[in-house]
């Protein structure tokens, strides 16, 4: 809690992802509550229908209703005409998954998120020292979360970290 060399790694991590903010977690799931929290979502937030279940979970568990989207075949990341069709007065908010590191729409998914004025967010777990048109994964929507779980590239057996440009 608030270390030196927690202090030194987030600082790093800004440094190689490029990005203004990194706060480091205990897991992946309590940085994404986190946001969902820093948002303030409510109501509803659309996620993809293919993905681990703390997507979801920390959705529910922060009170917001999950909106199942279908995903692109190809991809299996959030299909963006999907996004758009589900939106209802209810929804808050946009969660996108970065899938095997595998990047989703973005750009498609910031505008669709403008036009209606939701958050958009995206759980980054899988997508660790991915790049997406030049730009390192954690520089997108208000924020992104990363997962330092022993399964994944860049792991501390446990762990995580958000990221933002957002101050």
């Amino acid at each position: 809690n608030h270390g030196p060399l927690v202090a030194e790694f987030e600082k790093k991590l800004e440094r190689y992802l490029g990005v203004k903010h990194c706060i480091a977690v205990a897991n992946a799931t309590i940085g994404l509550q986190l946001v969902i929290r820093g948002l303030g979502l409510s109501g509803e937030v659309i996620v993809p229908s293919f993905t681990f279940p703390a997507t979801a979970h920390a959705l529910a568990w922060e009170g917001v209703r999950p909106v199942f989207c279908d995903v692109d075949p190809g991809t299996h990341n959030i299909d963006p005409a999907e996004v758009e069709r589900l939106i209802t007065p209810q929804t808050s908010g946009i969660m996108g998954v970065h899938l095997w590191g595998n990047t989703c729409e973005v750009e498609t998914l910031a505008d669709i998120a403008k036009r209606h004025r939701l958050a958009l967010m995206f759980d980054s777990a899988h997508a660790f020292a991915c790049s997406h048109r030049g730009r390192m994964i954690g520089n997108f929507g208000q924020a992104e979360v990363f997962s330092f779980h022993a399964t994944k590239f860049l792991n501390s057996a446990e762990g995580g970290a958000i990221t933002t440009n957002d101050d």
